[in-house]
């Protein structure tokens, strides 16, 4: 580095050496003068070291950890500069500071103890970014990675801080001739989701239906959709709840059993069951029918004996019907032997 800065400030001597001559010259003196000087202000910004970070904002989770970047430009090595993370909205605004080849964080914000750190081992390729362990929904908001030893150089990062999605809900409400119907479910969402079902190969599956929930007044989504699948070779499912905005995923998992796709049945089969059904009902028919004339018949018999013998019994005892009594023979007439 030593030598570098000999051969520019040479160079530079020499420049100017060249203006100094080029002035005496009456004539071209001062256009070559004017032409050193511009090549002269170009090369020295073209060797200026800028500090430079990410202009899309950083997306972390709540619980995790995230990075945010920062780096010499070109690269040159930051071990012997004075490298301060701040946030301007805080008291104190210092996250993190770095100074005199190690970390001083006398003066850090007390919320960020013990979560902050540079990575020492890239300083020397100009890397300064910061690493924020923990991650905290107060975390979110815009960073500063200042450089005050480079000019006073300084560039914002912006961090997005979003809730960790639980497990989407994965359950079975209804089956069908062939066919079940899935319900997924996923809530307490701080980024819009998407919720997608998928097959054992991966390919995802069209929905029914889909019901989102406005956001509560915690600013949460809640998402329930509905699938229909059919059978396959292992009958797993995945449903899967996506934030893109802060690229975080999770995923349930069910297998359904086999007998929950229940087959239809043939119209065959439909037939002869009808059929057999329809023989069935007709013998038992006939046995009940059977059963019950037979019944009404010995009921009939048995009451026609009965009132025979009671008739039998009354003529024997009244005599006959007209009044007079039949003799058996060998019986002799009462009346007779009263006369």
């Amino acid at each position: 580095m030593n030598s570098s800065f000999g051969c520019a400030a040479y160079a530079e001597i020499e420049m100017i050496y060249r203006m100094q001559a080029a002035v005496r010259r009456p004539r071209k003196g001062w256009v070559l003068c004017l032409f050193l000087a511009l090549h002269l202000a170009v090369s020295k910004a073209d060797n200026k070291v800028l500090v430079v970070g990410s202009t899309d904002p950083v997306r972390g989770i709540v619980g995790g950890d995230v990075i945010l970047p920062c780096f010499l430009r070109p690269t040159r090595s930051a071990v012997e500069e004075s490298v301060e993370w701040q946030r301007p909205v805080l008291e104190p605004k210092e996250v993190h500071l770095y100074r005199d080849r190690s970390d001083d964080n006398v003066l850090q914000n007390p919320s960020y103890s013990g979560r902050t750190s540079l990575f020492s081992e890239e300083l020397k390729n100009g890397n300064v970014s910061l690493k924020l362990t923990n991650v905290k929904h107060s975390d979110a908001g815009n960073y500063t990675c200042y450089i005050p030893t480079l000019g006073h150089q300084k560039t914002t990062i912006e961090l997005y801080v979003g809730g960790a999605a639980p497990r989407p809900w994965l359950s079975i409400v209804e089956t069908k001739d062939k066919e079940v119907v899935l319900k997924c479910e996923a809530e307490g969402l701080v980024y819009k989701p998407e919720l997608v079902l998928l097959n054992s190969k991966g390919t995802i599956l069209p929905a029914d239906e889909s019901t989102e929930r406005p956001m509560d007044s915690e600013g949460l989504y809640t998402v329930t959709r509905y699938f229909t699948v059919q059978k396959t070779a292992t009958n797993m499912f995945t449903c899967q709840v996506q934030q893109l905005e802060i690229k975080h995923m999770r995923e349930t998992r069910i297998r359904v059993p086999d007998k929950m796709f229940q087959e239809e049945c043939p119209l065959e089969r439909k037939v002869g069951i009808g059929f057999l059904g329809a023989v069935v009902g007709s013998v038992v028919g006939a046995v009940v029918v059977f059963l019950f004339m037979r019944r009404i018949a010995e009921e009939t018999n048995g009451g026609c004996a009965d009132s025979g013998i009671a008739l039998l019994e009354n003529s024997n005892v009244k005599g006959h019907p007209n009044g007079v009594r039949v003799s058996q023979p060998g019986e002799r007439d009462s009346q007779h032997t009263l006369d």
